[in-house]
């Protein structure tokens, strides 16, 4: 019975752990205005036509098995909320977050009659987390603007 239970209290941590990794973190700095309904997408300030203010900055972060394109629709999903009209998306980074090892050892000591005998074990882990990121800014269109 300890088993089973044990095997479910790891198998909701996993999956909690699982779902916290999944999600797309967004950190965005800036000014806010009312809700908008329809935002521009663009990868370049070249394509931007007319006159804009650059009203804030996004940061998106996600596990790679994350697909950009849901990291993209979380970032015009804010941009909506905060009221921009557009967004430009700067940039797309894959990096290594985590890295991290340790090395565990046992030693054994066992008296066999005729003489003592060791033995050691050793086991190595390491872990990392590939995450990448999503850069982009937020735009107001002005009066002069699209």
């Amino acid at each position: 019975m300890k088993t089973a239970s044990l095997t479910s209290k790891l198998s909701i941590i996993v999956l909690i752990a699982m779902l916290s990794v999944s999600c797309t973190k967004i950190d965005y700095v800036g000014k806010s205005y009312g809700p908008t309904s329809n935002v521009d997408i663009y990868f370049s300030f070249d394509d931007v036509k007319g006159s804009y203010e650059v009203m804030g900055h996004l940061t998106a972060t996600a596990g790679t098995f994350v697909s950009s394109e849901k990291m993209q629709e979380k970032i015009l999903e804010k941009a909506r909320e905060k009221g921009a009209d557009a967004v430009v998306i700067l940039g797309l980074d894959h990096y290594v977050k985590g890295s991290g090892s340790s090395w565990t050892e046992t030693t054994d000591t066992k008296d066999t009659g005729s003489g003592t005998r060791t033995t050691t074990t050793g086991s190595t882990s390491s872990n990392t987390e590939e995450m990448k990121e999503i850069t982009a800014k937020f735009l107001k269109y002005t009066k002069e603007g699209k």
